[in-house]
């Protein structure tokens, strides 16, 4: 089993709280599922958030750069109009999605926290 290094996080050492997900999934649901889905696999212009296409895309990159995608160019017709907290809890909850381990606290919505949490596809 390959450990971490020290000075990073990755999503498998439960970076998000059930209770945060739950919140993410409300807020996706008013302002992403329209474009996105409501399975998250995606639409006609947009990508899949959910399974193989998405983990490819984001393995090895932190999650500070998804929730600033997110928070920065979403909703496509408005970007920008999703609070940085919702965007945590969105971020929160695509992590639960993809099936990667709650924890005990939730996802801060500090973006050097974030950066410092890698996305990994496989543990």
């Amino acid at each position: 089993m390959l450990v971490a290094a020290a000075a990073s996080r990755s999503v498998w050492d439960g970076v998000y709280s059930k209770e945060q997900a739950g919140r993410g999934q409300t807020a996706y649901n008013s302002k992403c599922a329209r474009c996105h889905g409501e399975n998250l696999m995606g639409g006609e212009d947009s990508p899949a958030l959910v399974d193989r296409d998405f983990l490819e895309k984001w393995n090895g990159k932190s999650v500070g750069a998804l929730m600033e995608l997110i928070r920065k160019t979403m909703p496509s017709d408005g970007p920008g109009r999703v609070s940085r907290q919702e965007c945590t809890d969105i971020t929160a909850y695509l992590l639960s999605a993809n099936s990667f381990p709650q924890g005990n606290g939730d996802l801060s919505s500090d973006l050097d926290v974030l950066n410092a949490i890698l996305l990994q596809a496989k543990k």
